[in-house]
């Protein structure tokens, strides 16, 4: 996908989420969200998380990020209520890519999260056809890991030493999805 003329970044909606692109507004939530010590001990994002941070992501990192293939998306309930987090797909080659997330606090626990990736997922494998869609995990991060199999992700073993956080090499949990991996 990268390298080639795409169109306008869509919105997908699920049942209880919609994801979105990211618009310049959305600055003040994104530098709310990112104050919170679990996103900063789970995310790459930089600590101490800055409001110049927050606009950067979502007018510069998402548009690029669209334009190189991959997509950023805010995920908001569809009844309104807020910001629910971010939901990403890295830039994909070979038929594969990885996603990201984070989840505001006010937020968790909710099943929202979950249901925005198993929608990407979906996006993923029909418009951007993918065959496999992967997340990586720190083996710690029970919520994330729900979220991963409430999404239909299957957990295909650790890797030690593969992710390199806040300059310290961990080791993850592969969980991936196939573009005909039931429950889709």
């Amino acid at each position: 996908m990268t390298g080639t003329r795409r169109g306008a970044q869509p919105t997908l909606t699920g049942r209880r989420v919609r994801l979105r692109p990211w618009r310049p507004g959305d600055a003040t939530e994104v530098l709310a969200a990112c104050q919170d010590p679990e996103i900063q001990r789970w995310t790459q994002v930089p600590v101490p998380y800055t409001a110049e941070h927050a606009q950067d992501f979502v007018a510069g990192i998402a548009p690029r990020t669209w334009d190189d293939g991959g997509a950023l998306f805010a995920v908001e309930p569809l009844g309104g209520g807020g910001l629910v987090g971010s939901m990403g797909l890295f830039p994909p080659a070979d038929g594969f890519g990885e996603v990201g997330y984070w989840t505001a606090p006010a937020h968790r626990g909710q099943g929202l999260t979950a249901e925005a990736l198993g929608v990407l997922a979906g996006w993923a494998s029909d418009a951007a056809g993918l065959h496999r869609v992967e997340l990586h995990i720190d083996p710690a991060n029970s919520g994330s890991r729900r979220v991963a199999e409430a999404a239909g992700f299957t957990a295909e073993g650790t890797i030690r030493q593969r992710f390199l956080h806040r300059g310290r090499p961990g080791d993850v949990v592969l969980y991936a999805r196939l573009a005909g991996d039931p429950g889709r």
